[in-house]
């Protein structure tokens, strides 16, 4: 055998071991070896190079009725830090965490129109990497979610913010000098829901915000499209020749579902100034008929969008993000009983675990799994 394949087979069962003490602590090496079908002597050397790579540690001993008590393996998640970026359409989301997306601190900041808004990035950045605790690697990485198209880390759509055809990531790498990911903010939800909620290969992520994004997995893997539009759900048409969108149709589906949509329908109707979700929220409950008109709307149209998306992909499930379903309690059964095709017994809805979130924690879990060259993560023991 070439010295090149016995370099390859050594990589490869390297990353076996540690992505399986990542996904599966606490684990002793012996269990590692049945798992892997690895002889011991070859778990054991690579376990001793993780460890002295800090990226494993020995936790002590598991108890055992009889014979030798295995010592147990966990990864080393605080021999580094991440920082995730929801980079919303009104405010900046900034968390830091370790490499499993624990010990999280997120801290929000309102876009300030008057500043460039790639400079303000850099700055708020700056401070967050100058305020972290050390550790043996430091910052292994940057994820930045982006409400628009992102196409080989080019930004190729931002409606409702000026990054268009921006390389952000290249002017974040050259000032940072990390790795830095660049991904639609659906995409990079689905990957966070895939990492710490629901263990599904095929997977729909349905989040409705200032717009509607659609992040999508098929068989365990993100699927983007040719040029990085696949899930740009909130672009289809609902209304031939309705509302103007800004991505220049006409009818688009967030244009009638999204929040700000649903807020502003019922600011007009009862003509008055704009709202907040939790005002119409309190409204709705109030039983104003304007706010119970706007979730019906919402209920019927989310239904038609649904019924769309099982029959295009037929997925394990869909997960919703919304805070209308979050905040009224049965509208995701109110929302599923609208649909009266055969597929709907198909048809598993699911609340969103992380919500807000969603964003952050896919940008973890991109990030650590490319600082470790691992395929699979788990962010949730």
């Amino acid at each position: 055998m070439s010295t090149g394949s016995q370099e390859y087979i050594r990589d490869m069962n390297r990353t076996l071991v540690l992505e399986a003490i990542v996904n599966h602590p606490p684990i002793s090496r012996a269990d590692l070896a049945k798992m892997l079908h690895l002889t011991k002597a070859t778990v054991s050397t690579i376990v001793q190079e993780l460890i002295g790579r800090h990226l494993v540690i020995e936790l002590g001993s598991a108890e055992t009725a009889m014979g030798r008590k295995p010592i147990l393996l966990t990864f080393n998640s605080d021999c580094g830090s991440v920082i995730a970026v929801d980079l919303g359409v009104k405010k900046i989301t900034i968390m830091t965490s370790n490499l499993k997306g624990k010990s999280c601190c997120v801290k929000e900041y309102p876009i300030e129109p008057e500043t460039p808004l790639a400079e303000y990035l850099m700055e708020l950045l700056h401070s967050t990497i100058d305020g972290l605790s050390p550790t043996h690697y430091g910052v292994i990485g940057i994820s930045v979610g982006i409400y628009g198209v992102v196409c080989d880390s080019t930004i190729l759509f931002t409606p409702y913010y000026d990054l268009k055809y921006s390389n952000l990531k290249t002017m974040l790498e050259e000032e940072f000098h990390l790795p830095v990911i660049v991904e639609n903010e659906a995409n990079l939800s689905v990957i966070g829901e895939a990492a710490y909620s629901y263990f599904f290969k095929n997977m729909i992520f349905l989040n409705i915000h200032e717009g509607v994004g659609m992040g999508i997995l098929i068989d365990g893997e993100l699927y983007k499209g040719r040029n990085g539009y696949a899930g740009e759900f909130g672009h289809t048409i609902l209304f031939p020749d309705g509302r103007p969108c800004p991505c220049g149709n006409r009818g688009c589906l967030e244009q009638y579902v999204s929040e700000a949509a649903i807020l502003q329908d019922f600011a007009k109707a009862e003509h008055t100034d704009p709202v907040t979700v939790e005002e119409f929220i309190q409204s709705y409950y109030s039983g104003n008929a304007n706010a119970v008109q706007s979730i019906q709307n919402f209920t019927h149209y989310i239904a038609i969008s649904l019924n769309t998306i099982l029959h295009t992909f037929n997925p394990d499930v869909i997960v919703m993000n919304s805070s209308f379903t979050n905040y009224i309690p049965g509208l995701l059964d109110e929302i599923t009983s609208d649909i009266s095709n055969r597929l709907r017994w198909y048809l598993h809805v699911v609340p969103s675990h992380l919500q807000d979130l969603s964003v952050l924690m896919g940008g973890i879990s991109s990030c650590t799994r490319n600082f470790l060259g691992i395929s699979t993560l788990r962010l949730h023991d």
